[in-house]
């Protein structure tokens, strides 16, 4: 999982300009909001020991997140961004549980956590002369990487996402800006080695991960 995330954090500051001209605008942002996950995670029937065949599902909970943002502006409709995010997500569901009678069968959540970060590309739709407003459309790629609690006896719980996003911000001074953003991390999950274990079920299954984040951006240099 580290080195998914070493990995990703080397592109993102290799894909930054090394220098800046006097057109290039930096757009530095904090944000906070809801986590909304879309789909199970995994939802298949597994042998359980002496129990026998045993259903097995789990999914990730909503939750909050916080994080950041860094972007660049070429030009007053194009820009590049660079984000990492935090997420407080339980895990929920039936899962299997290793005892000393052996495996059992249990119902409940577990603590968890995720990373996403992405790059992604950023069109201002409407840009001024129509100010204090601007509506944008976005999309990149990134990564999502599980962890906590929930996760610790796994191993494929990181996968690289497609993004795409939609963003409004509203001037209320000078190189600030208030931002409302919708961003859907969409990937492919499997657990690859409780897919093969399963009798019914199991394999990759379509995740949107959704955030849905309030915030507020400063321009080093004013004018976008």
């Amino acid at each position: 999982m580290r080195g998914y995330r070493a990995a990703f954090l080397a592109l993102l500051l290799a894909a930054l300009p090394s220098t800046l001209t006097g057109q290039v605008t930096v757009g530095l942002s904090a944000f906070g909001g809801v986590y909304l996950p879309t789909a199970d995670l995994f939802d298949g029937v597994v042998p359980v020991d002496t129990f026998g065949p045993s259903s097995l599902k789990f999914k990730q909970k909503t939750g909050w997140t916080a994080g950041a943002r860094i972007g660049v502006w070429p030009s007053s409709r194009i820009g590049i961004e660079v984000e990492a995010a935090y997420v407080s997500s339980e895990v929920e569901g039936d899962f299997i549980v290793a005892t000393g009678s052996g495996l059992v069968p249990v119902s409940g959540s577990e603590s968890g956590s995720i990373f996403l970060g992405s790059l992604n590309f950023v069109y201002a739709l409407i840009r001024p002369p129509l100010e204090p407003l601007a509506i944008t459309v976005s999309g990149g790629v990134g990564i999502v990487s599980r962890g906590g609690d929930a996760w610790k006896n796994f191993e494929d719980s990181s996968d690289i996402a497609g993004v795409i996003g939609l963003g409004f911000k509203y001037g209320i001074a000078k190189a600030l800006w208030l931002r409302f953003d919708l961003r859907d991390y969409i990937s492919s999950f499997e657990e690859k080695n409780l897919s093969a274990f399963a009798i019914q079920g199991g394999g990759s299954k379509l995740q949107n991960d959704l955030l849905v984040v309030v915030g507020v951006e400063w321009f080093l240099t004013p004018g976008n």
